[in-house]
């Protein structure tokens, strides 16, 4: 402990520095996934709707044709 040299102003300020540049960059990987989790959502949402619609216009033709007959 005696033998340790005490840090110096800029070895912390770099210290901080680096932590902050971490988070930064932490935080920009993040926000690019919410961007792509959203589309991600926006589209599969999309597919659904389409998908919902198809079966239903079959299933009202299949009504359709079987009231005719």
């Amino acid at each position: 402990m005696a033998g340790e040299p005490k840090p110096t102003l800029a070895a912390v300020v770099e210290a901080d520095v680096q932590g902050v540049r971490s988070a930064m960059v932490d935080a920009r990987i993040a926000t690019r996934w919410v961007e792509r989790l959203r589309w991600a959502r926006v589209i599969t949402a999309v597919v659904v709707q389409v998908a919902i619609a198809f079966i239903g216009r079959r299933f009202w033709k299949w009504r359709a044709r079987r009231r005719r007959q």
